[in-house]
């Protein structure tokens, strides 16, 4: 959500002349994302102020891995230094950058055609590739706890409670989802196994790795944004959310296994998965989305909302498919990726 911004007009061209000692003669206010964006001197430069919840170490951090994935040849934003030499400032209490514009737009989720696909396995495995020789440590996504029994026990009760605020008269999609949501979190949490889950392969990765962090020109790739999450993490669950989010043909929540089979072989290119990678990944996307009341809540405390209810339908709908097909990924996967290699 976008927080109130701390700026003027007039207070960005004082702010960029003292900071930045470059004269600004025109500011647009951007629409784009959950940080407040300005378009300064006729799209030169984006000047973006972040949301309070981010402090100037992680700001660092992300202009760390950017200036690092760029001596790689990896198309990332190009932040402008201060007078003093830094990358980000800190003004009435929010962490701001300045990077030069990057020429291109946004697609939506699920509007990837085959190229795009591929594309995108393509870009993630050279990021995490590259991160291997990253010289800074980054947080770890410890993701044992999605899948534990406490963890599930939790997720079932948040899904009843919501659910008593509802009727199936008043909400009778959402009701169907709870109810089957809940149903499925029953059945992993008594029926799964999950030991070996500590040999999936963890490495440094984006942690937000998208379509939406993509800025395109001419169809393709022309920037990769949005660092400010990345950490330490098993690397499938990047890989199989990443393709869920950009092929056309999973855009009703029913993945194409071709196509997912595909985006990992072209992923592989880069960096390498082992069995249990292959094994688990369908699982482990299926319990992190499972525990999640995201869209639900908020659109029944807000009507309005309605975009987020509709993602969470898709995600629910994919919810059903891995539920219903997870085991069959798995053998694919392995067929056609481990014991062809």
């Amino acid at each position: 959500m976008i927080e109130e911004t701390v700026f003027t007009s007039e207070k960005i061209i004082e702010v960029v002349k003292n900071i930045y000692n470059i004269d600004v003669y025109q500011v647009e206010k951007s629409n784009r994302g959950s940080a407040n964006l300005y378009s300064l001197n006729e799209n030169k430069y984006i000047f973006k102020e972040f949301q309070t919840k981010y402090t100037k170490e992680e700001i660092d951090k992300e202009i760390i891995i950017i200036n690092h994935l760029k001596e790689d040849d990896i198309p990332v934003p190009e932040y402008v230094k201060t007078i003093s030499g830094e990358y980000s400032f800190v003004y009435e209490n929010r962490i701001v950058i300045m990077q030069k514009f990057i020429d291109g737009y946004t697609m939506e989720s699920n509007t990837g055609n085959y190229d795009q696909i591929l594309e995108s396995a393509e870009y993630l495995g050279k990021i995490i590739k590259s991160l291997e020789t990253l010289k800074i440590e980054l947080p770890s996504n410890d993701v044992s706890s999605w899948y534990s029994k406490e963890t599930i026990n939790e997720s079932i009760e948040k899904q009843q409670k919501l659910l008593q605020k509802i009727s199936a008269d008043t909400y009778p999609q959402i009701y169907r989802d709870l109810t089957d949501k809940i149903f499925m979190l029953k059945y992993v949490r008594d029926n799964l196994d999950f030991r070996d889950m500590d040999k999936l392969t963890v490495m440094n990765t984006h942690g937000d790795y998208s379509v939406l962090q993509f800025m395109y020109k001419d169809g393709k790739i022309n920037a990769i944004i949005d660092f400010v999450s990345a950490c330490k993490m098993p690397i499938v669950w990047e890989v199989i959310r990443s393709y869920s989010y950009i092929d056309q043909k999973a855009k009703k929540g029913k993945i194409d296994i071709d196509n997912l089979v595909q985006y990992v072989k072209r992923f592989t290119n880069y960096v390498e998965l082992n069995k249990h990678d292959f094994k688990f990944m369908s699982y482990l996307y299926l319990v992190q989305l499972l525990g999640s009341t995201f869209g639900y809540k908020q659109y029944i405390a807000d009507n309005s909302k309605t975009s987020l209810l509709n993602f969470a339908f898709f995600r629910t709908s994919l919810c059903k498919y891995l539920f219903e097909n997870a085991e069959k990924i798995t053998n694919v996967l392995m067929e056609e990726l481990l014991n062809n290699n």
